[in-house]
């Protein structure tokens, strides 16, 4: 795979040697997507870690709950981020990995040609089994990368319910 000299940039595989990522990168395959390309939908089951290589990709979440069972459901969608793989290293997929559904929490769509690295759940779990040290680094990594998506959410929920109340008290 071309994209091997780059892993290491990756979060999921900080203090990991070159040769203990190779065990990753043979398992990684390689997808294109197109721009508006809908790389990982939200609600549907999860099965793989994703990897921007290259390309501009949006993550977005759905305003609303879901509520009922009907398919007529609201499909406004909230922009989280943008991200750019020359300044980004980022990982997707990480939240699915660990949820009892197997749900994607957002989804993500290509904003221009992208090019994804995609390790399925199985391929990761099984490199984790065979090697005690790589394993307890990628899930203590795996850690700090949820742990910052959740702290993450905490400030902006704070944010959110502040302006709330700041409102709501007017």
């Amino acid at each position: 795979m071309k994209y091997n000299n780059i892993l290491n940039k990756y979060p999921i595989f900080e203090n990991l040697d070159n040769s203990k990522i190779e065990n990753f990168s043979k398992k990684i395959k390689l997808i294109n997507f197109q721009s508006n390309e809908i790389i990982i939908q939200e609600g549907e089951e999860g099965n793989s870690i994703l990897f921007l290589f290259e390309g501009n990709i949006s993550i977005s979440k759905a305003l609303t709950l879901i509520t009922n069972k009907t398919e007529d459901g609201d499909n406004r969608e909230k922009e989280l981020i943008k991200l750019n793989s020359n300044k980004h290293k980022v990982s997707l997929g990480e939240i699915s990995l660990f949820n009892i559904d197997k749900k994607r929490s957002a989804k993500v769509k290509a904003i221009t040609k992208c090019i994804i690295g995609r390790l399925d759940f199985n391929d990761l779990f099984e490199i984790c089994e065979q090697n005690n040290e790589i394993g307890y680094k990628v899930m203590k990594n795996l850690g700090k990368i949820i742990t910052n998506h959740l702290i993450d959410s905490n400030h902006k929920v704070l944010k959110l319910t502040t302006a709330f109340s700041l409102l709501m008290n007017k």
